[in-house]
């Protein structure tokens, strides 16, 4: 399991569930390989493996964030969507044309796109054109949703965009453990939304999109996995999974279940996993701010450049990028004033 925990950026599952999951990531690749690209792909992995600071390669994948603004107010998440303050950054939605700009300059290396960040995809129209224009040029598109819409076309439409992957967001049946864990939401109204694609999907003679149903499980919800699983089976989902989600560990008691105790959220007894990111992919914040990862998105001090000002070619082997390889090859005597340096995973590996 150690070497899919790596691999992945999603803890706590079963190895069954890790291995589904990578053989979507396997058939991604397959289904948009080119020449380019797995040339591309073959320098970032020998990068990685040689622990180079400046790599001659791009990202093969992507996470693009098309807007931070949500229609329900997750615990924990971005806050709980408080107002932003001094340095951080504004909620706000991406333009097509700047998410074509970024798939202009890049695209041709990319296997895949994860089209969502801390935001609901689905609330504006442009997401949908943003996944036709990536899926035209051969990317695989992913999209994360809580499918609290009312707007009866939207299932067809997005079967009929060509998006690859659908995780689904939701924690809990009943209206008490889903409005705890996910305040605003309605979980019948996402639930026969689900059961919407699905049928438009098989109405299409479609494969995709593959349906992920992702469950986050607390010590309030835990009672419902099982009949999470039955629900899943009657609305033909392919695939279900109950991963840990990740609270501060100053948080009651109630959000930690039997499944994840409070102490798994601590890594001082782990061997430092190293990072994946940094050689693979980056984060693509609303407003073009680049990241290395999903960590510490509000802080607008945390970017590594804008995609928009300067592109993503010339920041991926910028100074912050240089620096922050080599403080997660192991490399104690480099400065580095990125995120990365006060990572935990990264903190673990320099105790070591």
């Amino acid at each position: 399991m150690g070497f899919l925990e790596t691999t992945l950026a999603t803890k706590g599952m079963s190895t069954a569930v890790a291995l589904k999951i990578l053989g979507r990531h396997v058939y991604a690749f397959g289904r948009h390989i080119t020449a380019k690209k797995m040339a591309n792909f073959v320098k970032a992995e020998w990068s990685k493996f040689r622990g180079k600071e400046a790599v001659p390669s791009y990202p093969y994948i992507l996470k693009i964030e098309p807007s931070n603004i949500c229609n329900v107010r997750c615990a924990y998440c971005y806050d709980n969507r408080r107002q932003p303050r001094e340095g951080e950054r504004p909620y706000g939605r991406m333009s097509f044309q700047q998410f074509k700009q970024i798939i202009d300059e890049i695209g041709e290396y990319l296997f895949k796109i994860n089209l969502y960040g801390f935001g609901e995809p689905w609330l504006f129209p442009e997401t949908l054109e943003m996944i036709r224009y990536a899926a035209d040029r051969n990317i695989g598109v992913g999209v994360s949703s809580n499918m609290n819409f009312d707007d009866p076309g939207l299932p067809k439409r997005i079967v009929d965009s060509g998006l690859e992957v659908l995780i689904f967001s939701c924690h809990g049946l009943s209206r008490e453990t889903y409005t705890k864990f996910m305040a605003g939401g309605d979980p019948d109204v996402a639930l026969r939304n689900l059961g919407a694609v699905i049928s438009e999907r098989e109405k299409a003679g479609h494969k995709t999109p593959f349906v992920d149903w992702q469950y986050c499980v607390t010590g309030f919800n835990e009672h419902e996995r099982e009949a999470a699983v039955q629900k899943a089976k009657e609305l033909r989902v392919d695939q279900i999974r109950f991963i840990k989600p990740f609270f501060p560990e100053d948080a009651s008691d109630e959000w930690f279940s039997s499944m994840f105790p409070k102490h798994t959220y601590r890594h001082v007894h782990e061997k430092s996993p190293g990072c994946n990111w940094i050689y693979r992919s980056a984060y693509i914040n609303f407003d073009g701010g680049v990241i290395a990862c999903c960590r510490d998105v509000r802080l607008t001090g945390s970017d590594f450049g804008n995609v928009f000002r300067e592109g993503l070619k010339t920041i991926w082997n910028n100074e912050k990028y240089r620096t922050s390889r080599a403080v997660i090859a192991g490399r104690k005597d480099i400065v580095c004033n990125t995120i990365c340096s006060r990572c935990p995973i990264v903190q673990v590996g320099r105790k070591t």
